[in-house]
């Protein structure tokens, strides 16, 4: 589901969001729980997990997540952080494909 032309709202990107994590983790994620971080409460988010998820995340919104620019020590630590990331690479979408 990758619809650049109808921005998402910000419930609905963390929702996507705990659904691609959940698709690596294996486990439902609450929204209450989304600035937690994911190493420390799933075994299978480790270093290979991480890149898992950055798949299903870019899949799911179709955009491009740059394994050094984004450092994902810290965009991919918690729902929360990976929503702000999605957040904002939607958002530079939105702005270079309206210059164009």
């Amino acid at each position: 589901m990758s619809d650049t032309a109808a921005t998402p709202s910000d419930a609905e990107i963390a929702d996507r969001v705990r659904s691609a994590v959940r698709s690596v983790v294996g486990s439902e994620l609450a929204p209450a729980d989304d600035a937690l971080e994911l190493a420390p409460r799933f075994d299978a988010y480790d270093s290979l997990g991480v890149l898992d998820c950055v798949g299903a995340v870019e899949r799911e919104f179709g955009i491009a997540v740059d394994l050094v620019d984004d450092d994902l020590r810290t965009t991919f630590v918690s729902v929360a952080a990976i929503s702000a990331l999605v957040r904002r690479k939607l958002d530079d979408q939105a702005v270079l494909g309206a210059a164009f």
